[in-house]
């Protein structure tokens, strides 16, 4: 009988916690079923159906007028080559780099280690909107407005990026590095040729990071971009958005469009990035 009444137990404890999960889930991906629905109705539509329980519901007249409009009005192509151009320099340089910077306080034993550390640490809690108007006068003085250079390399350096990579290198044997130093290896190679492959976790993690940091950002394109040269996704989406008019389904296709990339970026890297927080709910 105990038996029987425990597992039924078991059964509704279980059963509760999926619900759970499963309302937990239906969170997350409501707005996205939202914006993708709402990306196919005319704009008439949106509005009366926002407010109701329709909105999540592909129904009524469906149309892709909205990405046709987004293709041929608002140039989309142009501004995702100007976002991807910059995503792509500042991801790939934002990984290595700030993997050297975590190698070098992670392993290497040097003066001022500590004091370098705690000043990551204490970097990385302060809010970039705070340092903004800095990094720009930096970059101004360098001649770095309006161009790719200037919307992708100064926001390479990030304290948690670099925090990231140095827990990860903390905890990696040192027995590694003493093998490769008596082989006569330095610094640099043991890094390349040893770490670099051993990090394929963290480096998928810091690199979803970037990218979705990249992607979206809004602040620092408004900036240093002047024209639409080299106005980027973030700005181009803001622009349909008026105080004379909201063009609600061009902007829920062009946002459905910028989620494409981060879907498959995350999909690319899923199995590093489980693999990166199944080890660091290990060590913890």
């Amino acid at each position: 009988m105990r038996t029987a009444m425990s597992k039924e137990k078991k059964l509704l404890i279980t059963s509760i916690m999926y619900i759970g999960y499963v309302l937990i889930a239906f969170l997350f991906i409501a707005p996205i079923v939202y914006m993708v629905v709402s990306s196919l109705k005319t704009d008439a539509q949106i509005v009366a159906d926002m407010s109701t329980f329709r909105a999540f519901l592909p129904i009524g007249t469906l149309t892709f007028d909205n990405f046709v409009q987004i293709m041929s009005k608002v140039h989309f192509m142009k501004f995702f080559k100007n976002s991807a151009v910059v995503a792509i320099i500042n991801v790939s340089l934002a990984t290595l780099v700030n993997a050297m910077i975590g190698y070098a306080l992670g392993m290497l034993n040097f003066k001022g280690k500590k004091t370098m550390v705690s000043l990551v640490i204490a970097l990385s809690i302060i809010p970039t909107e705070a340092v903004i108007i800095n990094r720009f006068m930096v970059a101004n003085r360098l001649h770095m407005l309006n161009c790719y250079a200037g919307l992708a390399l100064p926001t390479i350096g990030y304290p948690m990026y670099i925090f990231l990579y140095y827990n990860h290198f903390k905890g990696m044997p040192m027995e590694l590095m003493e093998a490769a130093i008596v082989d006569g290896e330095s610094y640099g190679g043991i890094f390349w040729k040893i770490m670099l492959p051993l990090s394929k976790p963290i480096c998928a993690t810091v690199t979803i990071m970037a990218f979705i940091r990249s992607w979206g950002d809004l602040l620092w394109p408004t900036l240093v971009t002047r024209d639409e040269t080299y106005r980027t996704l973030p700005l181009a989406l803001r622009a349909l958005s008026s105080d004379v008019y909201i063009f609600w389904g061009q902007i829920f296709a062009f946002a459905t469009l910028m989620t494409i990339p981060v879907f498959l970026i995350f999909l690319l890297f899923q199995k590093q990035f489980i693999q990166s927080l199944t080890m660091s709910g290990i060590k913890g």
